[in-house]
């Protein structure tokens, strides 16, 4: 069987997650100083993270699809209807493709009650200037959950310890 490259198997995932992905977006609002840091409820029905202080929430038209910024430091959650039969193969095959790929630094299973994750933090590239990332996904039963703490590679480090506590963070609302 032909092996497919990591990232060939997120691209496809996140275009169908952008073309499949269900009307669950709440209108984002900016939020007030005492809601920065809390939990990002304007993620939608499936997600609980907690937002790092001074991330404020952006404005995306596409439903299931969020953003909050600070500087040059980025969040991305997004959130999809699972495009394959079996969540369990989709996994698999993601954390084979990661833990292959020499992009990547390291690729650790989650506890996510209700679903199964990964995440995935990317080396630093030479290219300061690049963006560097940390990508969690989450595979449940009915859906598709990328999170990406992105900044670029010069930047990254300032926020590694937001990142990491977000990305700890992370729980599903409701099984799916």
């Amino acid at each position: 069987m032909k092996e497919i490259s990591l990232v060939k198997l997120l691209a496809l995932g996140l275009a169908l997650i952008a073309l499949c992905s269900p009307a669950i977006a709440q209108e984002t609002t900016e939020a007030t100083p005492a809601e920065q840091g809390k939990t990002a409820e304007q993620s939608g029905k499936y997600v609980d993270i907690k937002i790092p202080e001074g991330f404020k929430p952006e404005p995306v038209e596409e439903p299931g699809i969020f953003k909050w910024k600070k500087d040059s430091g980025e969040i991305y959650v997004v959130v999809g209807d699972l495009f394959t039969k079996s969540g369990d193969h989709l996994f698999k095959s993601l954390k084979e493709a990661a833990e292959k790929d020499g992009r990547f630094q390291s690729v650790q299973v989650q506890n996510v009650k209700g679903g199964r994750a990964l995440l995935i933090k990317e080396k630093t590239p030479s290219d300061s200037g690049r963006l560097m990332s940390w990508r969690l996904i989450v595979v449940t039963s009915k859906k598709i959950l990328n999170v990406d703490f992105t900044a670029p590679a010069k930047d990254f480090k300032s926020f590694q310890a937001d990142f990491d506590k977000a990305s700890k963070s992370f729980k599903l609302k409701t099984q799916n």
